[in-house]
């Protein structure tokens, strides 16, 4: 049995900010969660858990001439009892390294927009997502509008490194980041772009020596009608000489009430994340393939009804899969009560389960129901899988959740989370969350 309950403690407070922050627009974001569990496990250690983690974010805007703005967003968390490393105490809070007391700043850079040409320049700590490039480096982007419908970005800066790889010395990533993005837009009826990524000496893994990592390709953005918009972009390695990734996503909206997507994905596991893997470099074959396509409907049956179904087919080097399902979803009294049933099965061939069991397929059933007031809001939200092999000699897993919270004001909130279930894993799973939130949006302090 596992019992583990979280209390949520949130606070937030303004400093004596300097004259010029204080005549800007201030959004404060920040959160301080307290966590308490208790882990009684046969044959393990009993453990106390008494992890401390404080959630911070904060943007200005409208400093100096009114152009310039400050982001920042971080976190940072330290264990008054047991090491709480690569445990979570809720789904909430959840480490992945030995210290007793760590952090990570996810972003902070200061960001000046021009009067012309909608260009900005960047510094600091920033995410880039120009065409296929989707990093977060240390260093400087600028972006601006060219004559005729062009456009073009570039960045520059230290790479942003991360825990390493398992069975490796390091994260997999070089020393030094550079890449940008030239674009055309034609109107509101296309843009297409050519962008490419290149890393400074990326470090020797098991199958791979130190290298330069290069990526290139474009993205597209097409609405031939206006029911139709496509959207994508294709990436190539020359590292290994073969095409990274493809991905492509098609909406087509015949008429007001049904919505119909379709999408394809397709990468090389060691082409595309040649620099980036998230598995040990040992167990990636270059000509590892993995394939995803399918699609979905929407249809609003009432102003009250929506009915919705998907489909979605994997493929990969160690087997095939399929997903299918669907979803009801149901609203009244003006949206204040939602709620929703749906049920999916992944349908696994042998040998696409990563690991020891012996089957990936299972049935899952999901249904839920919220109410929102002026002052409280509530929810009700039960899962259930059921496996098509016994995993750990268990058939199913279920977990049932209840949520009461009160707006105590419009920024301010006090809410609560009970939780139930059991797994292979446990054979009894209860959770407890306290969570006060503040959110301050906007206003000039």
């Amino acid at each position: 049995m596992k019992i583990a309950c979280c209390t949520l403690l949130c606070a937030a407070s303004l400093l004596a900010f300097p004259a010029g922050i204080l005549a800007a627009d201030v959004s404060i974001d920040s959160s301080t969660y307290f966590g308490f569990a208790r882990k009684d496990v046969t044959g393990a250690v009993k453990e106390t858990l008494l992890p401390a983690t404080q959630f911070l974010g904060l943007t200005v805007a409208g400093l100096g001439d009114g152009n310039l703005s400050l982001h920042l967003y971080g976190w940072g968390r330290t264990d008054l009892g047991d090491k709480s490393s690569s445990k979570a105490v809720s789904n909430d809070i959840a480490s992945f390294n030995s210290d007793k007391s760590t952090g990570s700043l996810s972003y902070g850079y200061l960001q000046y927009r021009f009067n012309q040409a909608n260009a900005t320049v960047r510094g600091g700590r920033f995410s880039i997502h120009e065409g296929i490039a989707n990093e977060l480096v240390d260093g400087v982007s600028v972006r601006t509008d060219l004559p005729l419908g062009f456009g073009l970005s570039a960045f520059g800066g230290a790479t942003v490194h991360t825990a390493k790889i398992y069975g490796e010395n390091s994260d997999g990533k070089g020393d030094f980041l550079s890449g940008g993005r030239l674009n055309y837009r034609y109107g509101g009826l296309l843009e297409i772009g050519l962008s490419g990524v290149y890393e400074t000496a990326a470090p020797k893994l098991v199958t791979r020596t130190a290298a330069n990592y290069r990526r290139v390709g474009g993205d597209l953005w097409l609405t031939p009608v206006k029911a139709v918009d496509i959207i994508g972009h294709s990436s190539y390695n020359p590292e290994t000489k073969q095409f990274a990734d493809h991905s492509y996503l098609i909406t087509f909206k015949p008429y007001q009430k049904l919505n119909l997507t379709g999408e394809f994905n397709q990468q090389r596991d060691q082409s595309f994340l040649y620099a980036w893997t998230m598995f040990s470099s040992s167990a990636l074959n270059p000509n590892d393939k993995s394939t995803s396509y399918g699609g979905s409907a929407s249809y609003e049956v009432s102003k009250n009804v929506e009915a919705a179904a998907d489909y979605k087919h994997y493929s990969r080097e160690r087997g095939t899969a399929e997903r299918f399902g669907g979803d009801v979803r149901l609203n009244f009294q003006e949206n204040s009560v939602r709620g929703g049933i749906g049920y999916h099965y992944l349908n696994a061939a042998s040998g696409f389960a990563i690991g020891t069991n012996p089957s990936a397929s299972y049935h899952e059933l999901r249904c839920y129901v919220m109410h929102d007031t002026k002052g409280l809001f509530s929810a009700i939200d039960l899962l259930g899988n059921r496996f098509k092999e016994k995993i750990y000699n268990e058939t199913n897993a279920w977990e049932t959740t209840a949520t009461l919270g009160y707006h105590i004001t419009p920024t301010l909130a006090l809410s609560g989370d009970v939780g139930y279930g059991r797994n292979p894993q446990f054979t009894e799973e209860v959770k407890g969350l306290l969570r006060v939130t503040y959110n301050f949006i906007g206003g000039k302090k």
